[in-house]
């Protein structure tokens, strides 16, 4: 009986063990299922978006994000989450934050006369978008800077609205005259007017003499700017072509072919009964001319 006793005194320890170990793992289950797999939204309200979602991050969540507007939380900033702060959100769970758009209409900023990139970001954080930009003549704005808005300063929008802008090109200024000039001449003209100069990188065929300035681009009298860039193209002088012998030709044809060459024709008749074949012609067959030229046949008579 004693024997038995003592076989027995071990077991109670050994089962009370189990059961502390048992109570410790149903206690843990329990927790992990109540609270253990959730995590806290942690406080974002009127944050950054950037902030808020740094925050969120660190506390092992993720966001996504819809906007709306408020009178009271600044554009860009955080109005509220889902769930809310001190919610739970299971495991790596997702919160979706609101975030301020500002007020649901704003003013227009008076912009008129500042230069067009404070202007553009004077209208941005105003929570408006730049629209259509375009350029007038002023004598009294200066070049660059604002001339008017669309709508006007002060103008009730919907946040994200296009304003447009006018911005001032300056006093117009015309454009002289430079063909026929020397590159030099030319240039040192109209940089002394205030305009840059460009150089085409193609010659042309032309009346001018060669190297001197064949068109120019404005033109002449064109409305311009301070500091536009007029554009010229250099002459690599008349193309000369060579005049084909037409003596002997019926006038019809002769004047085809020197007209297909890009010449001039005049035809001369001799006073009494003209005849239908070239006998002459101011340019000797085989010579060359200037394209464009002018080339006179003297008809056959009698």
């Amino acid at each position: 009986e004693a024997a038995a006793a003592g076989r027995r005194g071990p077991r109670r320890p050994v089962l009370a063990l189990l059961g502390a170990v048992l109570v410790i793992l149903v206690g843990t289950g329990v927790w992990y299922i109540n609270s253990g797999q959730f995590s806290t939204v942690p406080a974002v309200l009127d944050l950054t978006r950037a902030q808020a979602e740094h925050k969120l991050a660190e506390a092992g969540l993720k966001t996504k994000a819809r906007q709306d507007f408020s009178d009271v939380v600044e554009r860009g900033h955080v109005i509220g989450t889902d769930p809310k702060p001190g919610g739970r959100v299971r495991g790596n769970g997702t919160v979706t934050l609101t975030v301020s758009r500002g007020p649901e209409h704003t003013k227009v900023p008076n912009v008129a006369g500042i230069p067009l990139d404070q202007a553009k970001k004077q209208i941005k954080d105003a929570g408006l978008t730049v629209g259509t930009v375009r350029q007038e003549f002023s004598d009294e704005t200066a070049q660059g800077s604002v001339l008017t808005t669309e709508p006007g300063p002060g103008s009730e929008r919907r946040p994200d609205s296009a304003v447009a802008l006018t911005v001032s090109k300056g006093k117009k200024l015309d454009v002289p005259e430079v063909t026929g000039d020397s590159v030099e001449d030319a240039a040192k003209e109209l940089t002394e007017k205030g305009f840059k100069v460009k150089i085409a990188d193609e010659r042309v065929f032309s009346e001018e003499d060669k190297g001197d300035v064949a068109r120019q681009s404005p033109a002449k009298d064109a409305p311009a700017a301070k500091g536009d860039t007029i554009t010229l193209t250099v002459s690599k002088g008349q193309e000369m072509v060579e005049v084909p012998d037409v003596t002997g030709d019926k006038v019809d044809d002769a004047k085809k072919k020197l007209s297909d060459l890009g010449f001039e024709v005049e035809v001369k008749k001799p006073f009494f009964f003209p005849k239908d074949t070239v006998d002459k012609q101011s340019v000797h067959g085989g010579d060359e001319a200037p394209k464009g030229s002018k080339i006179t046949i003297t008809l056959k008579g009698l």
